[in-house]
């Protein structure tokens, strides 16, 4: 009996070590998203944890996810300065990821999971959402999680080939077959060969509809980070886990977008309000909302098609071929 099938046995431990470990994995993304977009700092370097205002040294104890918060109030103890409610965020985040993944086919054995597969999960969970934060507020999909994402996927599928043959999965992972090989073979070298072809063929075929749709829009439609990032979803869970997170990546991206360009047209709305009517302007707050709400970033979207996959494929699997085109006739 494993350690995990140990902890299983007592649901209260089992749901404590899940929100422990999610809490740590929350502090370090938070540390990690403040630092990756600044120059001259890394995840390893400071070593220690500090202050952005004053730079004093965070003590070990003020450092405890979601305790240290809530003690201090969200402020730093030597000058007082406020943090914001983004670390506790991060950290209760995580925490709940982490709760879902416990719950989820990773931690059941008889689905493929297990140990290995349930620590996989917390590590990609955790780079995701760092590069979920980084991205929405900076337009920044980071190389360490993008690039760094293909050798992790492809040792993740030779660890744990259920990343690739899903629950419910029946017959060989998406392109694996046209290669020749059988059921016969080794489902461990499968899912490699698997990672191997998502990798390239989700890379090729995302670029090419950027640069087709840059072309027709005359400005540049997809940012190469997302090209790296489906390669690291290919990598990771194969090519119909990359074309999947690519169809709740739309879906969700299309809300999202409509959600911004409503939001802006309303905050100038209101700016142009208060304003006053002495002013004249060149173009309808509706027009400056547009342009100012139109462009979002893709790498959130792609993340939750991914999170989402990863969790439940075959809820996903459900949602797109049976639920939505059951929504869109029954319209």
């Amino acid at each position: 009996m494993s350690w995990l099938e140990l902890l299983q046995q007592s649901p209260l431990l089992y749901g404590v070590f899940l929100c422990v470990s999610g809490a740590m994995a929350g502090s370090f993304a938070s540390a990690a998203i403040f630092r990756i977009p600044r120059e001259g700092m890394s995840i390893a370097s400071p070593a220690r944890s500090h202050c952005p205002k004053c730079n004093a040294t965070i003590r070990w104890h003020d450092n405890l996810p979601i305790l240290g918060y809530l003690i201090l109030r969200g402020q730093c103890r030597s000058c007082k300065a406020s943090y914001g409610p983004g670390y506790m965020v991060h950290e209760i985040g995580l925490c709940g990821l982490f709760w879902l993944a416990g719950q989820s086919w990773m931690a059941d054995s008889a689905q493929g999971g297990g140990a290995v597969a349930l620590l996989l999960g917390f590590v990609a969970f955790t780079g995701l959402w760092i590069a979920a934060a980084v991205d929405f507020r900076f337009f920044i999909l980071p190389d360490g999680i993008t690039i760094g994402g293909v050798p992790f996927g492809l040792v993740a599928a030779a660890l744990v080939p259920a990343f690739h043959f899903w629950p419910g999965l029946t017959g060989l992972p998406l392109g694996v077959g046209l290669l020749g090989l059988s059921a016969d073979t080794s489902p461990h070298l499968l899912a490699l060969i698997s990672g191997i072809l998502g990798a390239v063929i989700s890379f090729g075929f995302l670029f090419g509809i950027g640069r087709l749709f840059s072309y027709l829009l005359k400005q540049e439609a997809l940012g190469f980070g997302d090209v790296k990032y489906i390669a690291a979803v290919g990598a990771f869970l194969g090519l119909e886990g990359s074309l999947w997170t690519l169809a709740v990546g739309v879906f969700a991206g299309a809300i999202l977008g409509v959600v911004n360009v409503v939001r802006m047209i309303l905050v100038v709305r209101h700016r142009r309000r208060t304003q006053g009517k002495n002013h004249t302007y060149v173009h309808s707050f509706t027009y400056i909302g547009w342009q100012a709400g139109r462009t979002i970033p893709f790498g959130p979207p792609l993340i939750l098609g991914t999170m989402l996959i990863m969790l439940d494929p075959s809820a996903v699997h459900t949602f797109f071929l049976e639920t939505w085109p059951q929504a869109l006739a029954a319209g």
